[in-house]
């Protein structure tokens, strides 16, 4: 802790370092972490997130601590080793793996995955270490080294302070969440602003046009311009004419870097998601020889670093076709750079980049994702990408990773974006992806057999069902188990703050309105009683109106009466016998005659009678030519016409219904009148009873309540927050348990896996256990199940050095193989491929997914370079790039140098270690031997001259001002 003059004093001392006052969440991150306090830094690329991390180097120093910088991959770990040594000298050591220089300095640059080894394997050594520094913390969410830094903060002692790194993400506050909860409360501090503020532009017929302004605002907008051709392969599909029209839609590159040139917005970075256009298009714009390289001075110190990097190398490698093309596209300032490209051409690309020497780079985005090398401007030469399964757009995170190297500090007073004109994607979905939001970071935790080893206590795994439980993997699965805690205690705040008791001040308050609220509930009992009584008794009415007779049904008078004849005798239900007349004009059944009177019947139901054979009498035409009720037809027909109606009627000797009916109901009442008098009776009593609790309740203290309703409201509400929280903590309760058992399964799977191959006995490491712990390898079960069973046993060192490649190349991609294999490796290819079946089986029954297998594709060309051929003779063979290869072979080299390390610990007297030093020794040689070193001595030492030195230094202020 410092007093806060001191503090001042020493980020005074600090600041002098860089020609740029410190902006103020720079000051907040390091007062944060001169307080004693992890700080997380999240901040757009170039801003100067770099400034905090530099900053810890500097106080650990300047009080003598330890301190260590973590990077995700090597070459940045060369960089950031060049940096700091032109600044710390011989005080600053590096590990990487295959390199280790200087380890117990005080300041040691390292890949996270040393860092990591060193947590598992000897975590004492980080005893004396006062700070760690994560840089890029957002490799969390790299598929291939997400786990590595989830393991290493996890692993981390308490006592070290953390600075992390992060490019802006949507998440950063849930990352500082995270490691707070798993390491130690860290200081989140965000930036969102950019030193160096940048324009987008959309270039479309021959022009630049500024589209978003270095104020963030919009200035011109292009609606319906772009992705013709994908809606018209949506709708029907394209023709190959209509495909070599798309292709001369798009702008060329050399288009768009010539407008870039004549506007002064040169350098650049054009970022391409396909080596191969990468290289075609460095290759064709070199051929228009634009005037990129226009002093005779910058020529000469173009061809003075190139010499100088290839005078590293052998005659015979100089030869080399990408070794060449470089070579030349440098001499015009083109160059281009990705992943397969030699790691010596690499960083001759960077430098002369970051120089100045070098105008244009055509690259993929793996630059993004890597070394400083700033631009004026950056060109996204396509929105969209291959990931492997299918073409997909640009994420809104990628296009602002390559967006960031756009704009210099110090240098720019703005930087540039440049997006083409594109017939597949339409200028509004351009526009989504570049100003759309950040996609969060999400974990991609996997857990390995090593690292199960390695904190494995018998006979369950305690420390690995921690490490599960304390990854960010787990905290975001978690999510919902801390959104429904934080729920439960959000409804518990809503359940303190409803008032309690009664509003006016009367003792007892509750008890009173639970009792009102009680009589209440009696008369609504009361009530549905009496209803459910008065149905009983109306029920009994219905079974005296019963006829003795079987009733018409609707149907089937509907049927009769749309064919039925004027004159036809029916009964009515209220009315007796009558005669039908014919339909009203109103609708309705139709006209009846009754008694002297005409009525209109508007049911069928009220019909409930109709004889057999449909008897009738004749009625005189002026009845049937009725449209409407009347009441007396005697004005109509007269007296006699009426008489003789009903005269024919009494003629057809119908029943007399209406007595069956009297005799029926007499009949009825005497079965029905005791239940009759018992409903009636308990009908009454049930009124009495409900008039006495009325009584009751309006004489109780809260019936004339003013405040009764509120007071209830609130009662109310208290019961249903409590039914909510008691939902919320049931669910809370599945939730843990599923989580748990997720857990439980994972180790138990794990658990039995290594127990099926031996490394593991009743829940205890046996003696293989310490092979597998110490290689860190996707494939180490394989790895140390072949040594276990003598699959390398009798092989010479240059057969175990090819074996081992089978497992370093990790590229998803074909290619032309014209390599064989002698018998004893194809025999044992075979085995392998047996061994591999048993392992995925295995895994697959206890639902894992850790092991890969060895690659099939690749074989021949490291034990073809054991026996001494160049690389342009393999790649005569094998249709790779020189970078792949070599860094195919390097990574041969350190699983090699893994297993041998293991065997030296684990079984030192195996005869398979010297086997493996030679195999080394052999792969160790010319170009790859070279390649390890790229980076790791200052630019300095590699070079010759003040241009040299110029050169180390002026790497070293741009990097501090990232």
């Amino acid at each position: 802790m410092h007093q806060t003059s001191d503090v001042a004093g020493i980020i005074e001392q600090f600041s002098v370092f860089y020609p740029f006052t410190l902006d103020p969440f720079q000051r907040e991150a390091i007062e944060t972490f001169l307080a004693g306090d992890s700080v997380m830094v999240a901040a757009p690329t170039g801003t100067g997130k770099t400034v905090v991390a530099e900053f810890g180097v500097y106080e650990a120093f300047r009080r003598g601590g330890r301190v260590m910088y973590t990077t995700p991959i090597k070459a940045l770990s060369n960089q950031k080793f060049r940096d700091l040594r032109v600044i710390y000298g011989d005080n600053v050591g590096l590990l990487t793996g295959d390199i280790t220089e200087n380890a117990d300095a005080p300041i040691v640059v390292m890949t996270t995955e040393v860092l990591r080894n060193m947590l598992l394997q000897t975590p004492w050594e980080l005893d004396a270490v006062d700070c760690i520094i994560f840089d890029e913390v957002h490799y969390i969410a790299d598929p291939e080294r997400g786990t590595t830094w989830e393991e290493a903060i996890i692993l981390c002692p308490e006592h070290i302070q953390l600075i992390c790194l992060s490019a802006t993400v949507s998440n950063a506050d849930e990352i500082a969440q995270w490691i707070s909860r798993t390491h130690r409360p860290i200081h989140l501090v965000t930036h969102y602003e950019r030193a160096v503020p940048l324009s987008l532009y959309y270039f479309l017929d021959k022009k630049l046009h500024l589209v978003i302004d270095e104020h963030g605002r919009q200035v011109a907008d292009f609606p319906n311009t772009g992705g013709e051709l994908r809606r018209q392969m949506m709708r029907g599909g394209l023709s190959s004419e209509q495909r070599r029209q798309a292709e001369q839609a798009e702008p060329p590159p050399w288009e768009i870097i010539r407008a870039l040139q004549t506007q002064d917005m040169l350098p650049a970075i054009y970022f391409l998601f396909s080596r191969r256009d990468c290289e075609d298009y460095a290759q064709r714009f070199a051929l228009m020889r634009p005037n990129l390289v226009k002093d005779d001075k910058i020529r000469q110190e173009i061809n003075t670093v190139v010499e100088n990097y290839l005078s590293q190398m052998r005659l015979e490698d100089r030869e080399l076709a990408q070794v060449q093309q470089i070579a030349s596209l440098a001499q015009l300032g083109i160059g281009f750079h990705h992943a397969g490209l030699l790691p010596i051409l690499k960083q001759l690309v960077e430098v002369l980049f970051s120089r100045g020497l070098m105008q244009v780079v055509f690259a993929t985005d793996t630059l993004a994702l890597g070394v400083n090398m700033p631009a004026r401007s950056v060109v996204i030469g396509r929105m969209t990408k291959w990931d492997g399964r299918r073409r997909r757009p640009l994420t809104p995170n990628e296009f602002q990773q390559m967006a960031g190297r756009a704009g210099r500090r110090g240098m720019d007073e703005r930087g540039s974006v440049v997006v083409p004109y594109s017939p597949w994607m339409s200028f509004r979905e351009m526009l989504e992806i570049a100003t759309g939001e950040l996609e969060p970071v999400r974990s991609s935790f996997a857990i390995r057999y090593n690292t199960v080893l390695n904190l494995w206590d018998p006979p369950h795994g305690t420390r690995v069902r921690h490490m599960l439980q304390q990854s960010l993997s787990q905290f975001q699965t978690a999510r919902r188990v801390r959104e429904i805690e934080d729920l439960i205690i959000e409804v518990g705040r809503e359940i303190d703050a409803v008032p309690q008791g009664c509003l006016i001040g009367l003792d007892g308050g509750d008890e009173l309105l639970d009792e009102y609220r009680g009589l209440n509930a009696t008369i609504n009992a009361l009530r549905g009683r009496e209803r459910r009584l008065q149905r009983e008794v109306h029920a009994l009415r219905l079974n005296l109106d019963q006829r003795p007779w079987p009733e018409p049904g609707r149907q089937a008078l509907r049927r009769a009466f749309r064919e039925l004849p004027a004159g036809v005798i029916v009964h009515l239900r209220r009315g007796g016998w009558a005669v039908y007349l014919g339909r009203a004009a109103s609708g309705g059944v139709g006209l009846f005659l009754t008694g002297h009177e005409v009525v209109l019947l508007a049911e069928y139901r009220q019909i409930d009678y109709l004889a057999a054979g449909e008897p009738a009498v004749e009625v005189p035409s002026q009845l049937t030519e009725l449209e409407e009720p009347v009441e007396d037809v005697r004005p109509l027909i007269g007296q006699a016409a009426l008489d003789e109606i009903w005269r024919q009627v009494a003629d057809l000797e119908l029943p007399d219904l209406d007595a069956l009916l009297a005799e029926h109901r007499a009949q009825q009442e005497a079965r029905l009148a005791s239940e009759r008098a018992r409903l009636e009776q308990e009908l009454r009593e049930h009124r009495e009873q409900l008039q006495a609790i009325n009584t009751e309740r309006r004489n109780h203290p809260c019936h004339t309540c003013p405040r009764r309703k509120e007071h209830q409201n609130n009662l109310k509400r208290v019961a249903q927050l409590e039914r909510e929280r008691a939902a919320l903590q049931a669910e809370l309760g599945r939730e843990l348990t599923n989580e748990e058992e997720r857990v439980r399964r994972l180790i138990r799977g794990i658990r039995d896996v290594l127990h099926r191959f031996g490394y593991l006995y009743r829940g205890y490491p046996t003696a293989k256990a310490d092979t597998l712990a110490n290689v860190f390898d996707t494939n180490g079960l394989v790895i140390c199940e072949m040594i276990d069973r003598g699959f390398l046993d009798k092989l010479n060192p240059a057969d175990v050095a090819e074996v081992f490649s089978w497992f370093a190349y990790d590229r998803d991609f074909r290619f032309a193989n014209t390599y064989s294999l002698p018998n004893r490796l194809v025999l044992l290819r075979r085995r392998l491929d047996d061994l591999e079946r048993e392992i995925l089986m295995a895994e697959r029954q206890n639902n894992l997914f850790i092991t890969t297998g060895h690659n099939d594709g690749f074989y021949g060309a490291v034990r073809a370079w054991c026996h001494g051929a160049t690389v342009s003779r393999i790649l005569e063979q094998i249709e790779l790039s020189e970078g792949d290869l070599v860094l195919t072979f390097n990574k041969t080299l350190d699983l090699m140098r893994q297993v041998r390390e293991m065997l030296a610990h684990a079984m030192p007297e195996h005869p398979l270690r010297d086997v493996l030093e030679r195999a080394e020794a052999l792969v160790k040689r010319d170009i790859v031997e070279q390649s390890l070193a790229i980076g790791f001595l200052p630019l300095s030492q590699s070079m010759s001259g003040s241009v040299d030195d110029d050169i180390a230094a002026d790497e070293a202020e741009i990097d501090r001002g990232d």
